[in-house]
């Protein structure tokens, strides 16, 4: 799939090297408004001058390609993506999808009037321990889930339009998160309360650290606490997970997952098939195999899809339901932690020009 990649910044150069050296997919032009970094990475990538281009419609002009790789600042998706879908592209777009609800659905429906696909790089799904995650949910090892608490601590020294985000924890890291509570623990949540803050010590100016709960109808709970300016110690970037249900719970902790049987020791125990029996009766669950992993699976899952002509698991209608988990806890630490009632938010956002007038 010949494809033109749009921003060469920050993680820029990370996609053009997988794009350029995938087995599915030819970097055929690389834009970008800095000459600079265009130079550069251009140069990383092996890909000619005359395939460099500071705008998306220079490189339109000049190329063919079958879709666009969109790796610039949320605030400009948008914009991109619909230029790329109206030129005939189908559009693989950086998480977070949009700056809003009514941006991102923009793009879903333009993308279904020009009949073209658009997926969200939330390359954390395509990884070998939320995928056993998965596995082991989806085959009911855990039962029905009452409660999950999520830990996050990092402190990746960041520039650039990250740290001048008012909330570039839940937004820019958390999406990845809070899109595994519905992409790999199954659960759609119906409120949201969120606080969120800045240590003394933080090199951003919005809040880099928060505190998020989520609730369903049914009563399960989620906890998470998340902090892109932690001291140690420090989580992976999965996160660290307990997630309790009714028959075991699970333990995801850097990329090592445990099950815990609450019945039924014994006969757990004896044998679960693909599971180590560890001390006190914990279960240790080695990693699925995964043919192609984070952003190459993602590359690889976007290219699948578009030639059996069928959505991408991240596909972009799917991921306004993730989008909206976080901008409905950016609106709740705007509230003091008010509770927001997600179905009724998603309504009010999605389309926020027609609810204007």
């Amino acid at each position: 799939m010949r494809v033109i990649q749009v921003g060469a910044g920050f993680w820029g150069g990370g996609w053009a090297s997988v794009i350029a050296n995938s087995p599915w997919t030819e970097l055929v032009a690389l834009v970008d408004l800095n000459e600079m970094i265009l130079s550069e990475i251009g140069d990383q990538v092996g890909i000619p001058e005359n395939k460099r281009f500071t705008s998306l419609a220079q490189a339109l002009q000049t190329v063919e390609a079958e879709a666009a790789l969109v790796v610039v600042p949320p605030e400009a998706h948008e914009s991109v993506a619909i230029q790329a879908l109206e030129a005939g592209l189908h559009c693989m777009i950086e998480k977070p999808f949009a700056p809003s609800l009514s941006a991102a659905n923009k793009i879903v429906e333009k993308a279904e009037e020009v009949g073209k696909l658009v997926m969200i790089t939330q390359s954390f799904r395509f990884r070998r321990a939320p995928r056993t995650v998965k596995r082991l949910i989806e085959e009911g090892a855990v039962g029905k889930i009452e409660s999950i608490y999520g830990r996050f601590r990092k402190a990746p020294p960041f520039t650039g339009f990250r740290t001048e985000m008012q909330e570039p924890l839940i937004v820019d890291m958390s999406i990845h998160h809070f899109d595994y509570i519905r992409g790999i623990f199954g659960i759609e949540p119906d409120w949201v309360r969120a606080r969120s803050f800045n240590p003394t010590w933080s090199w951003y100016k919005g809040n880099a650290s928060a505190l998020v709960e989520f609730e369903t109808s049914d009563g399960t709970m989620i906890s998470y606490t998340g902090s892109w300016v932690s001291r140690r110690p420090h989580t992976g970037w999965d996160a660290t997970w307990e997630i309790h249900g009714q028959h075991a719970s699970i333990l995801w902790d850097d990329n090592r997952v445990l099950l815990y049987p609450h019945d039924n020791v014994i006969g757990e125990t004896v044998f679960r098939k693909g599971t180590l029996e560890i001390a006190n009766d914990i279960l240790e669950v080695p990693l699925d195999p995964v043919e192609e992993e984070e952003r190459w699976g993602t590359v690889r899952e976007f290219v699948t899809s578009v030639k059996e002509n069928k959505q991408p698991e991240t596909h972009g209608k799917d991921n306004l339901r993730s989008l909206g988990l976080v901008l409905a806890a950016v609106e709740s630490t705007k509230c003091g932690g008010e509770k927001i009632n997600l179905s009724k938010f998603y309504k009010e956002n999605i389309n926020e020009l027609a609810n204007a007038k």
